[in-house]
């Protein structure tokens, strides 16, 4: 039988993670609005979802034999894509980002009563 970390990917790898990574800072912040902080996460992650499909779509596709524009277009694509994706992530990412707001809220209202408890008293 094989360790797990011979069969485990590296995370390194993943291009999901340098989404994550690039994540808006907004998210993290307890003290922000409910509503900014719901769209801002739902702009994050249906617009990661959404720039994730194209992108396997894109890939999935062959170029045509004849009729490719070369890089202008590949670029021209890109733009498209992410411009839908994220129009996309505006209008329906509620579907993908309901269920992950919802356990996110809950995780954060979690670190912030644990720092709250694990915070030392002002009166001695």
């Amino acid at each position: 039988m094989t360790p797990l970390s011979g069969i485990q990917p590296s995370l390194n790898q993943t291009t999901l993670l340098s989404e994550a990574a690039n994540a808006p800072k907004g998210l993290g912040q307890a003290n922000q609005n409910s509503s900014e902080l719901k769209e801002t996460f739902q702009d994050f992650v249906a617009g990661t979802f959404y720039k994730q499909m194209f992108k396997a779509f894109r890939s999935a596709q062959n170029k045509p034999a004849y009729f490719h524009g070369g890089q202008a277009e590949e670029m021209f694509q890109a733009q498209l894509d992410q411009q839908i994706s994220e129009d996309l992530a505006k209008g329906q990412g509620g579907a993908f980002s309901d269920t992950l707001f919802s356990a996110f809220s809950r995780q954060l209202n979690a670190q912030s009563v644990q720092s709250l408890e694990t915070a030392p008293s002002a009166t001695p």
